[in-house]
């Protein structure tokens, strides 16, 4: 088999759902598992989730919460768009399950195939405009939801800034959603669960936690921003996944010549190189050789030349032999590749670092 495997820790996911449990406390966490938990194994990471404290899990399509609920997880999961009407009766038969509603067509559907009583939550456009029901239609929609026969358990929103806490926006988003809410109780409706806090959200503006937090980028270790670097720091937060190689081939190269397609990268000198099998066909951006490191022997070594498909090459020296592992994020002796490293590098925010990891590589739980 191909010496290259993605460990993921799960030790370290546990912890850090456990540092935002405290840090949100009362508040619920619902930790968000969409895109195969982050690229780190969606069911493994939920369990670990769940054993930590968190209460909720959270996906983005029916299909990863029918995952969720074959490999044997009983906790409520939260779909957070709305389901297709054609979805919708896997959606009730998935048991627990709650969708999220925001379009009147939405609650047709689900209620015409869901119980009488069944949960479902409402979202509410306040700034983001990808999906959600406008503000001033919220208390339509939620009397739509309860006229079918549902519960409307859950009401939330979701900030597009928070990452960066010098951006207004936020506040305005959390008056806005305030409002809503108001407007909700004068109507004589208040849902049980309230949620519009995210990671960033959760960092900075602690006063948004209502009774669930939705934790995503934060529970796999990874800051969402390089503002909030230091304060995931002082959380003491750990990165989960390792991605691992080893070398599998050694030359040296004269000086002027040219490394991978398009001889992105040429020789200064006579230079050593290792081939290592792992690429983008594996989720690592082709720029992530145009000034990025790998750790070998414990020490960081420049990669050369853009990434291929199944392979990308490292600079190295003689002390580096066929079979040494490679580390490309994650620690190795006393060094360590973070998301935020590469993410700069490759021009990506880090959920996409995270996200693109691909299924072909075996992960490792530990």
């Amino acid at each position: 088999m191909r010496p290259t495997w993605f460990s993921v820790d799960l030790d370290a996911v546990a912890h850090n759902v456990r540092a935002f449990r405290d840090l949100v406390a009362p508040a619920e966490v619902c930790t968000v598992v969409k895109a195969d938990g982050y690229g780190h194994g969606a069911p493994a990471v939920a369990r670990a989730a769940l054993g930590a404290g968190a209460t909720w899990l959270a996906v983005a399509l029916v299909e990863e919460a029918a995952e969720l609920r074959d490999s044997g997880l009983a906790a409520p999961i939260l779909v957070l768009s709305e389901p297709r009407p054609t979805e919708m009766a896997d959606v009730a038969g998935l048991g627990g399950v709650r969708p999220t509603l925001y379009t009147q067509a939405g609650v047709d559907a689900y209620g015409s195939v869901a119980g009488v009583g069944s949960p479902v939550h409402l979202k509410v456009d306040t700034g983001m405009h990808r999906v959600g029901v406008r503000a001033d239609e919220a208390v339509a929609v939620s009397e739509r939801i309860l006229d079918s026969g549902l519960e409307l358990e859950g009401v939330f929103s979701h900030c597009a800034v928070a990452d960066e806490p010098g951006d207004p926006l936020t506040t305005v988003q959390v008056e806005r959603f305030e409002a809503v809410l108001a407007d909700l109780a004068t109507h004589g409706i208040e849902p049980p669960i309230v949620h519009l806090a995210n990671t960033a959200t959760a960092l900075t503006r602690p006063e948004a936690g209502h009774s669930m937090v939705r934790i995503g980028l934060g529970a796999y270790g990874v800051s969402p921003g390089p503002e909030l670097a230091d304060r995931c720091r002082q959380l003491g937060l750990r990165q989960a996944i390792t991605v691992h190689s080893r070398v599998v081939h050694l030359q040296n190269i004269a000086t002027g010549e040219g490394v991978g397609y398009g001889h992105r990268w040429t020789s200064a000198r006579e230079t050593r190189l290792a081939t290592v099998p792992v690429g983008y066909a594996d989720g690592l951006a082709r720029a992530w050789g145009m000034g990025g490191a790998a750790l070998v022997g414990g020490r960081r070594r420049p990669l050369r030349g853009v990434v291929s498909m199944d392979s990308l090459v490292i600079e190295v020296d003689e002390a580096v032999a066929v079979g040494d592992e490679v580390v490309l994020l994650g620690t190795q002796g006393d060094e360590t590749i973070e998301v935020a490293e590469v993410s700069e590098v490759i021009g990506q925010i880090p959920w996409e670092v995270l996200s693109r990891l691909g299924r072909r590589p075996p992960r490792l739980y530990t």
